[in-house]
């Protein structure tokens, strides 16, 4: 069978606001594990509708020409939409099409999005078990209520197949196949790369964490599941001498759970002499570990602040407190890495001085990068549920839910005043002489000239761009 594998167009100001230019364009691994699992036994083509920067009539065009008799669609929240205007474009050309939908949306809203007409399947959580059971039955022509982890329609009603087990052994699935991409289109963000070509990994799935404003726990319910240092450095060899990679990038939920496993995965990339970076929380690091880090390769890490108020870190769950934060800058600092930190306004319980804490708190910790971002409650998140009770939040379209437009005003704030705080918050942190300098010195090729100056560039957005 022909299988297209899309994820839906999403332009660059939808996915990082007026900071598109720096915004990262990295290749949908999730899509490229799928097409892994399939491709042994059918004729598989993937669309990334974000990097390529496309729209559906485009895609329309390569259904019309290709005819595929699956198409599978990844869905986020912002996305959904176009999603579905994807599933009906297919019907309109192939009424015969079986049109299948996953992701993080599909997951954590399955009855919306299989009640759409043009939607024939869901799948729920991870897929690939569920995409191979689910294909081979879709070519026999047998009942797929056998399949597990899915939502399909049946005599006017909604049928959900038992939950997918989760996959235990990752080091049993292929490679993503990144040979069906096109890798002239992805560029890492520029706070993500020293070196080119970059390849982004994924070492484990799921976090023990229970922030509310995350829906980890929905997809994986709260457990990790973990490659081995054997098998991830069986990849990144396979990706320095396929495509010659300088650097990778590890994209995973919760990298560094295990001491162990980090000390062990970094005597085995040392070798390799390669450049990476990764995201961590601050609760995970100590001097020892963040010194073997940097002494393997890593550069650069991560970290997911959220907020400089601990009365606010408290009422989200994020299990980390300031000390953690601080003292995780200063090691990562010490050990000659760069450390970015990410923030969210208008958090539960944020009133202006909680959030002028979180402003002043990644100036304190002397960040080299940080984002601020405003707070979106998701489907499939803690937060989703409660959120009525801590302000107003009444956005109905869905294509606003990308953490650059205000759907959530907390008590006591309004809209204004919290795009105010989110203007401020990059024009303290940013434009400080001492920050400016600090840039300028880490200046050593053309390749960091090309990524500050698109830094400056993206800020000039931010504050002009209409």
């Amino acid at each position: 069978m022909r299988i297209l594998l899309v994820f839906p167009p999403m332009l660059g100001e939808e996915r990082y606001g007026k900071l598109a230019r720096a915004g990262s364009y990295l290749p949908p691994l999730g899509l490229a594990y799928l097409a892994a699992v399939l491709e042994n036994k059918h004729e598989v083509k993937i669309i990334d509708g974000a990097a390529l920067n496309i729209t559906i009539d485009d895609i329309k065009k390569t259904l019309a020409e290709w005819k595929p008799d699956i198409l599978g669609i990844t869905a986020y929240t912002p996305t959904f939409y176009r999603a579905l205007a994807t599933c009906k474009l297919a019907k309109e050309l192939n009424p015969k099409i079986t049109t299948i939908l996953g992701g993080p949306h599909p997951t954590a809203c399955p009855e919306d999005s299989i009640a759409d007409t043009n939607v024939d399947i869901v799948v729920i959580g991870e897929g690939e078990k569920t995409i191979v059971e689910l294909t081979a039955a879709l070519e026999a022509g047998t009942d797929i209520s056998a399949v597990k982890g899915i939502v399909y329609k049946k005599e006017g009603t909604h049928v959900f197949t038992p939950v997918q087990e989760r996959i235990q052994d990752l080091n049993a699935l292929p490679l993503p196949a990144r040979h069906l991409l096109n890798w002239k289109i992805y560029k890492p963000s520029v706070m993500h790369y020293k070196y080119l070509p970059a390849f982004s990994i994924m070492c484990g799935r799921g976090c023990p964490y229970k922030c509310t404003f995350c829906s980890c726990s929905k997809v994986f319910k709260k457990r990790v599941t973990v490659r081995t240092p054997e098998n991830i450095i069986a990849e990144i060899t396979h990706l320095k001498d396929k495509y010659s990679a300088k650097e990778v990038m590890f994209w995973d939920d919760t990298f560094g759970l295990s001491k162990t496993w980090v000390f062990k995965l970094c005597d085995m990339l040392k070798p390799l002499k390669i450049s990476w970076s990764c995201w961590m929380r601050v609760n995970l690091v100590d001097k020892e570990t963040i010194k073997k880090m940097a002494d393997s390769g890593c550069w650069h890490i991560s970290y997911g602040i959220e907020s400089g108020n601990q009365m606010v870190l408290d009422e989200i769950k994020k299990g980390i407190t300031i000390e953690q934060i601080k003292n995780a800058f200063k090691w990562t600092h010490e050990a000659g890495m760069e450390a970015r930190g990410t923030f969210i306004l208008g958090l539960p319980k944020d009133s202006w001085e909680s959030m002028m804490d979180t402003i002043n708190l990644a100036v304190d910790i002397n960040a080299d990068y940080a984002q601020f971002q405003l707070l979106t409650p998701y489907p499939g998140t803690e937060l989703w549920d409660v959120v009525n009770q801590y302000g107003d939040f009444n956005i109905k379209d869905l294509s606003k839910y990308t953490i650059w437009f205000p759907v959530f005003i907390p008590k006591g704030l309004s809209q204004e005043i919290l795009m105010k705080a989110h203007k401020l918050s990059y024009r303290k942190f940013y434009f400080r002489p001492g920050y400016l300098w600090r840039r300028l010195k880490t200046i050593k090729s053309i390749l960091d000239i090309k990524r500050n100056f698109m830094g400056i560039m993206s800020l000039f957005d931010f504050f002009y761009k209409k």
